[in-house]
């Protein structure tokens, strides 16, 4: 199947259903992971925090403020980062002990930026690098000092870019393993879609006998399978029987209506006056219905696809010449003119004798319902590679409603009914063209009607390959 093809599927549209699905539910994933981790690691630094505001609180009982002094300064001397950040400043202000800038006091929680961490950002030598918000605790002491301690937000932040790094990572080979999966598992599905679509086709071709390959799995497409073919069968046992039928009554009825025509023949040769002309009108009639059941009998033969087995690279060129060089006297009788354009076509595989019946019908059919002074023309010509034959007049034409019609058996349009014919010649074209895997199509000529018979297997060009059939 082709890319294009592909993006229309039914398949796609579910892969990309699916993908999509897949990829929201996993960025509801991360969202929620995150959203819990970081307030997991905002909630383990603020305990933190708050221990050690709470432990240097407790040696200040008493108004110590030089045992508070003597703690903040060991825990400086052992501070490696990430680090912790104190303050002790006194009523007035002024900073006792630390390594934080004097501030104005805050009570509760407090975020500090990395510019309120030194003294003066803007000194020169000042290398705020790899430094990182802080986190920080105000307390008020009875005496009126002034106690912060905070702690960096290096883990915390930290740890969201590792977290947001393996989620990058892990969200793009998600998405990968989504689409490489979705896709195998489409092309598999559409692989047994195609062996459906391929069996279709053929059947549509005439061949009857094909089925969808089942892979003995038991799933719901080897049911599909098993009932297509089970259909298939049905519908090939009934067509055989209807063509049986309709064989076996052209054949029984062919014979005896032989041996009366023969009879009526010898009877002519003795009868004579008015006599003798009813005699020759009926075996006119005979004559219409043996040709109407040879008719059916090679349409029946055409459709069982017995002659492909004899084809052969035939030149249509040559048949079409041979077909209006003998139909140009009849169309010449009837006040019209009959007339030629063949260019360079390619050769088509087939069967010589049956495409020459077709191209006959055709012209035939084109000269037996159009009146006179009417041009009728057999073209041939490459189109693509492929090449089409198509027979086209400026007749009254056939009505689009009726064009699908006309290639049933039997079938006559209503002003036709009171000319000659049995409605079989276009029936017997479709047979042939379905045969040779072409396609048939009946096109408004404006004026007129255009049958185009377009081959679909054109390998070898006239005089490129060995010998073909002339």
């Amino acid at each position: 199947m082709s890319p294009a093809n592909f993006l229309r599927s039914t398949s796609f549209r579910l892969l990309a259903w699916y993908a999509g699905m897949f990829v929201a539910s996993v960025a509801v994933l991360f969202v929620v992971v995150y959203w819990i981790t970081v307030a997991a690691l905002e909630q383990q630094l603020s305990d933190s925090v708050e221990r050690e505001s709470q432990v240097l609180a407790e040696l200040y009982q008493g108004g110590n403020v030089s045992r508070v002094m003597r703690a903040i300064q060991l825990r400086m001397m052992d501070l490696r980062p990430p680090r912790r950040y104190y303050l002790l400043q006194d009523n007035s202000g002024a900073r006792v002990a630390g390594n934080l800038p004097p501030m104005k006091p805050v009570e509760g929680r407090v975020a500090l930026p990395v510019s309120a961490l030194v003294a003066d950002p803007a000194v020169p030598g000042e290398d705020l690098s790899g430094v990182y918000p802080v986190f920080a605790r105000g307390t008020l002491l009875d005496g009126g000092e002034f106690l912060l301690v905070g702690e960096s937000s290096y883990r915390g932040m930290r740890a969201r870019e590792a977290i947001i790094l393996a989620f990058g990572w892990g969200f793009a080979i998600t998405v990968l393993l989504a689409a490489l999966g979705g896709a195998a598992l489409g092309a598999g599905f559409l692989r047994r879609i195609d062996e459906v679509n391929r069996t279709a086709r053929s059947i549509m071709d005439g061949n009857l006998s094909m089925r969808v390959p089942a892979r003995g799995g038991g799933d719901e497409m080897d049911q599909l399978a098993l009932n297509f073919n089970a259909m298939l069968d049905r519908i090939e046992a009934l067509m055989s029987n209807i063509r049986q039928v309709s064989d076996d009554i052209a054949h029984d009825l062919r014979t005896p209506l032989s041996r009366l025509r023969q009879r009526l023949e010898a009877a002519r040769e003795k009868a004579g006056g008015e006599g003798g002309a009813a005699i020759e009108q009926a075996i006119g009639d005979l004559d219409a219905i043996l040709e109407t059941f040879s008719a059916l009998l090679r349409i029946g033969q055409i459709e069982a696809g017995a002659r492909r087995a004899a084809f052969a690279e035939v030149d249509l060129c040559r048949i079409v010449g041979t077909v209006v060089e003998a139909y140009a006297p009849v169309a010449e009788d009837r006040g019209q003119r009959l007339q030629t354009d063949i260019g360079d076509c390619p050769g088509v595989p087939g069967d010589r004798e049956l495409l020459t019946q077709m191209a006959a019908n055709l012209v035939e059919n084109a000269i037996s319902h159009c009146p006179s002074g009417v041009v009728i023309t057999a073209q041939l010509k490459s189109v693509s590679g492929q090449c089409v034959l198509s027979v086209a007049d400026t007749g009254p034409g056939i009505p689009a409603a009726e064009r699908g019609k006309v290639l049933h058996r039997f079938y006559r349009l209503e002003r036709s009914r009171t000319t000659q014919g049995s409605g079989l010649g276009l029936a017997l074209v479709k047979a042939v063209a379905d045969l040779h895997g072409a396609v048939l199509t009946l096109e408004d000529n404006d004026p007129g009607l255009r049958v185009s018979v377009r081959f679909r297997e054109s390998p070898v060009r006239i005089g490129e390959a060995g010998a073909r059939t002339q």
